[in-house]
């Protein structure tokens, strides 16, 4: 699996000190909401996904967070294949609903998305990783405004915000340190204040997921035995983990099947969507590298 949905990603290690965002991946554009026109309109071309604002602040590590997230006070760590440290432990009765019971989808207008976009910089894994989380962040920005969505299941928003906070409580936990000692020196941060982010970062990633979700209800989309194999075998390959069964140990099933969706649900969104290759002429590559080199020297 090549996207993670975001509402899972852990907290990142950098230099071994835990950094903030649980919202590091920048696969949701609902910040451009605001720029973009409904349906169908032609996207602004762009090289950079806007992604989300994050609502616990991060610090770039240049190293891939874990999928999924899972913790609740009191658990054992786990360490990865990599040697990364991260609190392993599940909470449980993660909260079922509908949906459509909250996204209301009465078109096929997410079939029609229509987008221009800079092609990969090069043949590399690294630009075409990027090249597809851009396009993931225009078809989100597409998705927001084409569908907004008001109440929340609160159930679940709850689960979630405390998904968040029992990460952060783990590591603190793993550090020795009293929680709010450990907000203080690495986050900077009350107690109050990291509680009522974790609200808003749930708020935000849950709005993401009752759009995938909505959409893959609407298309019969769903994740076989089968397919929950392969992918907590591609999960636990990627991110680290010495086996299966380490990763199962650390998320609950409800948990890593949401993900998977919301990964098939982007594969089925990128399929239906129209992409137009922005290509640039030599003479315009020329002129915008000449630009960018004036800048530079300013």
């Amino acid at each position: 699996m090549r996207k993670i949905a975001v509402i899972f990603m852990s907290a990142v290690l950098a230099g071994g000190l835990p950094c903030g965002s649980l919202l590091g991946d920048e696969a949701s554009g609902q910040e451009a909401v605001s720029s973009q026109e409904a349906s169908g309109q032609e996207a602004a071309p762009s090289q950079e996904p806007s992604g989300q604002e994050a609502a616990l602040s991060q610090e770039a590590s240049g190293q891939e967070a874990a999928p999924l997230q899972g913790a609740s006070a009191g658990a054992e760590q786990t360490e990865t294949g990599s040697g990364q440290n991260v609190p392993a432990a599940i909470l449980q009765n993660r909260p079922e609903y509908h949906a459509l019971d909250y996204v209301r989808i009465d078109d096929d207008a997410y079939k029609q998305i229509h987008l221009s976009v800079y092609p990969p910089a090069d043949s590399s894994a690294e630009a075409n990783a990027e090249y597809e989380k851009t396009v993931d962040t225009m078809i989100m920005t597409q998705l927001f405004s084409l569908y907004p969505i008001g109440e929340l299941p609160e159930d679940l928003l709850n689960y979630t915000a405390g998904n968040l906070t029992a990460t952060y409580e783990q590591y603190a936990q793993m550090y020795g340190m009293d929680f709010a000692l450990f907000l203080q020196t690495y986050l900077q941060q009350d107690e109050t204040t990291f509680r009522a982010q974790a609200r808003k970062a749930a708020e935000q990633t849950l709005k993401e997921e009752l759009l995938l979700k909505a959409v893959a209800e609407k298309e019969g989309i769903t994740i076989s035995d089968e397919e929950y194999e392969k992918g907590c075998a591609d999960y636990a390959q990627r991110y680290g983990y010495e086996s299966v069964d380490a990763l199962r140990q650390t998320f609950d099933e409800p948990t890593i099947r949401i993900s998977l969706l919301m990964d098939k649900t982007f594969d089925y969104l990128e399929s239906v969507t129209k992409i137009d290759l922005i290509i640039e002429s030599e003479t315009e590559s020329e002129n915008s590298a000449m630009t960018e080199g004036a800048q530079g020297a300013s």
